[in-house]
């Protein structure tokens, strides 16, 4: 029996009273028993369809509660969960389950072009419902070089995803080190907005809830206006939240002091939480932000800040939890205290395998770590004398201008402390002589103007940055692109730049 089906039934047996998931919007609520029973029903489901162990199951699923129910008891069943953004429209979507090769997909929306040959179910609050019969031939998991409990996408921000196999020992590991970090457990409750298609929200939230027995409300969407009334609402302990949240609820009305009395702690996640953005959102709320560093192979989060809010650390993203961390250098070696390299991580929850997701041919597998069972972050950071880690950014977001090489977060957290900036992204732009330069793109904050902004900018960027990291250009802008969660998409960013890089760049002499 799966261990995801055995902590069900210790769940149903312990608190058969007790909501697991609340629905933030409407509160409707499924307990323990009921996930139970959901899982027992999909388990037969798969038995009566001929579903062979491990088949791949997507889910294509908006609503929460369907969600949790569906891939709780998917595991529970010992399938395949590949969890899919429902809001794809229908040629990415039909990409994505053709490059993952999903036998099952469960929807509670209308797919306008099923790929063929993937059986289409829909979801129910009971237990997914057939549409018509199965189809007849080879499964297009047939052949899989692999068969894990989850099967996720890495983000693809700064290039093509990656096929990240998870065992629910790998998962069920990492959510027990976040139950425990976090001291999640009966009577504890979150709040989480977050997209369940994400690693974060189904580590962190529902299995990090099935291992402890705390309980979450969870919504579709972020919706600023309705978040605190949500809050004041349902009284959880805890925030599930990204630095975009954050930072658009900074600008928002603040909540009232009896609103946010039970919070320990908003927590971030998924993109780089920048010091401004943490100060302003502690400010304005009276909310702690505890700071935390996660990425898929690792099945979610790998370092956290202290709960102890005097022990944490401004710029740092925490300490390791329940995984080994290192800094190396070029050579792969770790390096001392306070000097940067890559970030390094191996445990019995990092990924060793990377399928590629081609979607066509045999499918093929690779190793995700080094001879000595590292697995290379793509981040760049360092760590302190007690083991504090600090990241700088991405390897390859790297800029080099005319051999000085610069991080773009650097830039951007000098952006981000005027008082007009709400969000900020820097990328490279192809300059004829120095061959890169920064450019910086900005959003405002609510009711703010863009008049003279540009101006102040390049001035405070002389006062705090060396001469090589001042934005060539800085560009107000509407909207960022941004993955699900809040992440720039940077890579976007520089094929619109390199685009429209005709001649040369604005201020790329300076």
């Amino acid at each position: 029996m799966a261990v995801v089906s055995r902590l069900l039934a210790a769940r149903a047996q312990e608190q058969p009273e007790e909501p697991a998931f609340i629905a933030g919007a409407d509160g409707h609520a499924i307990s323990w028993p009921a996930l139970g029973a959901y899982a027992e029903r999909l388990r037969e489901l798969a038995a009566a369809r001929r579903l062979p162990p491990g088949a791949r199951i997507a889910l294509v699923v908006a609503d929460p509660l369907d969600f949790a129910a569906a891939y709780l008891g998917g595991l529970a069943a010992g399938l395949t969960v590949v969890p899919a953004d429902p809001r794809l429209p229908a040629p990415a979507l039909d990409d994505f389950l053709t490059r993952l090769r999903a036998d099952v997909v469960v929807t509670d929306a209308p797919l306008s072009s099923p790929v063929a040959g993937v059986e289409i179910w829909v979801a129910e609050h009971a237990a997914p419902v057939p549409v018509g019969a199965a189809p007849t031939g080879v499964r297009p998991s047939a052949g899989a070089v692999s068969r894990p409990a989850v099967l996720l996408a890495t983000s693809g921000t700064t290039g093509e995803p990656k096929g990240v196999p998870l065992s629910q020992a790998q998962l069920l590991h990492a959510a027990r080190r976040v139950a425990g970090h976090h001291r999640f457990g009966p009577g504890q409750r979150g709040y989480s907005p977050l997209p369940l298609f994400h690693v974060n929200a189904q580590v962190m939230g529902l299995l990090a809830a099935l291992v402890s027995g705390a309980s979450l409300v969870l919504d579709r969407r972020f919706e600023p206006d309705a978040y605190w009334s949500r809050v004041a609402q349902w009284s959880p302990t805890w925030l599930n939240t990204v630095p975009a949240i954050l930072g658009a609820l900074a600008a928002q009305p603040a909540p009232p002091e009896a609103t946010v009395a039970r919070l320990r702690f908003a927590r971030s996640a998924s993109a780089p939480l920048p010091v401004p953005t943490r100060d302003a959102f502690t400010a304005h709320t009276g909310v702690a932000v505890l700071n935390t560093y996660g990425m898929t192979e690792a099945a979610g989060q790998i370092t956290a800040d202290p709960l102890d809010v005097s022990a944490r650390r401004a710029g740092s993203v925490g300490l390791p939890v329940g995984v080994e961390l290192a800094v190396a250098g070029p050579d792969g070696r770790p390096v001392p205290p306070g000097s940067q390299g890559m970030v390094v991580l191996r445990g019995r929850r990092v990924t060793d395998r990377y399928l590629e997701l081609t979607g066509h041919g045999a499918e093929a597998s690779r190793s995700a770590r080094d001879a000595h069972g590292w697995l290379p972050t793509g981040d760049l950071g360092w760590r302190d004398e007690d083991g504090y880690v600090y990241l700088v950014g991405r390897a390859d977001d790297v800029i080099n201008r005319g051999g000085e090489k610069l991080h773009p977060q650097e830039v951007e957290h000098v952006l981000l402390g005027h008082p007009a900036v709400g969000s900020a992204a820097v990328v490279a732009a192809p300059h004829e002589r120095l061959g890169q330069v920064p450019v910086a793109f900005v959003m405002l904050r609510p009711h703010r103007t863009e008049a003279g902004l540009v101006e102040e900018l390049d001035r405070l960027c002389a006062q705090r940055l060396p001469r090589h990291k001042w934005p060539a250009a800085i560009t107000v802008t509407a909207e960022l692109p941004t993955s699900p969660t809040g992440k720039v998409l940077r890579r976007a960013l520089r094929a619109d730049v390199a685009a429209l890089a005709g001649g040369p760049v604005p201020g790329g002499g300076r």
